[in-house]
């Protein structure tokens, strides 16, 4: 994992990128790329998503009360950019299991000093009715991320929220139309491109996008074992498990995770999360022809 000096480092220098979109690709070997997604402005390819849901909400649901969104991490990063950036007028609140707040991305939008934390419902609602200007909030509760989902969608309902769904809403997909015009503009002869699946949009919307002849390539991972990974299959959603390349052979292994993550961040040319790490353990896997042009996409790297 990266050390306290390099997740410093990591974090400040996320924060001064203001454009989302036209993140670098390098040059990793003679077939494999690595699309760098960390130089978007909130540090992840989860900007690209995120804008692109709240730039097509429409003026009927401008009037909710509340935007929410539930998220295992580097949505709610993305979402708080955007809530600074004054995209969002009203209180935004981010839900996630309370198990997760230690992990990378929800203990850096822990750290935020404009932020109010709560651990239920109640607390929220009552902060909300004393407070006048719109807030960012962030609500920890004790459950699987499943359920939370679940009982923030029967609250958000029941609460006039708008809730960001990231798992069902198409714009997620479409977002990446420009991730791929950038994919093919850095390297026109791309045959592959690999990828994790968290909610599906950024696989969907490759397969969706590409050239038919690119294949995307993706597997499992046990939920929970690596940051913001899981299968897909499980949401019933816009992302179809049998559109992508051998998806179901096998999982995603935690050391593989680590490994190739430490091997790069090691070389302090660039700084990786775990998820780029399982990517390159699979591009190095799925490399067996000469000809093959290999991208990665990695969630949150950066260049150092």
């Amino acid at each position: 994992m990266p050390n306290k000096f390099q997740m410093n480092k990591y974090s400040s220098f996320k924060r001064s990128f203001m454009t989302i979109g036209n993140t670098p690709m390098v040059r990793l070997s003679d077939n494999i790329y690595m699309k760098l997604e960390g130089h978007n402005p909130s540090g992840s390819i989860k900007d690209r998503s995120i804008n692109n849901m709240i730039h097509n909400m429409n003026h009927g649901i401008l009037a909710k009360k509340s935007t929410g969104l539930v998220t295992s991490g580097s949505a709610g990063l993305a979402l708080h950019h955007i809530h600074k950036c004054k995209k969002v007028t009203r209180d935004t609140i981010v839900v996630m299991p309370s198990k997760y707040a230690t992990k990378k991305s929800p203990s850096l939008l822990l750290k935020q000093g404009d932020i109010k934390i709560h651990h239920s419902f109640k607390s929220l609602l009552n902060s909300q009715n004393k407070d006048c200007e719109p807030q960012f909030r962030v609500l920890l509760l004790d459950d699987n991320f499943i359920d939370v989902m679940n009982t923030t969608k029967k609250f958000a309902k029941e609460n006039e929220w708008l809730l960001l769904d990231q798992h069902h809403n198409t714009d997620c997909v479409d977002s990446h139309r420009l991730t791929v015009t950038e994919i093919m503009n850095q390297l026109p002869d791309v045959t592959d491109v690999v990828c994790t699946t968290g909610t599906g949009g950024t696989c969907a919307g490759l397969i969706k996008y590409l050239p038919s002849s690119v294949r995307v390539h993706a597997r499992t991972s046990i939920s929970g074992e690596i940051d913001g990974l899981g299968d897909v299959g499980r949401y019933d959603n816009f992302c179809d498990p049998e559109m992508i390349e051998g998806y179901y052979e096998c999982k995603y292994k935690h050391k593989d995770a680590v490994n190739f993550q430490n091997e790069m961040n090691n070389k302090k040319k660039y700084l990786i999360g775990e998820s780029t790490g399982v990517s390159l353990w699979l591009a190095n896997e799925i490399n067996n022809r000469e000809n093959m042009k290999i991208v990665v996409i990695s969630p949150d790297g950066v260049i150092l």
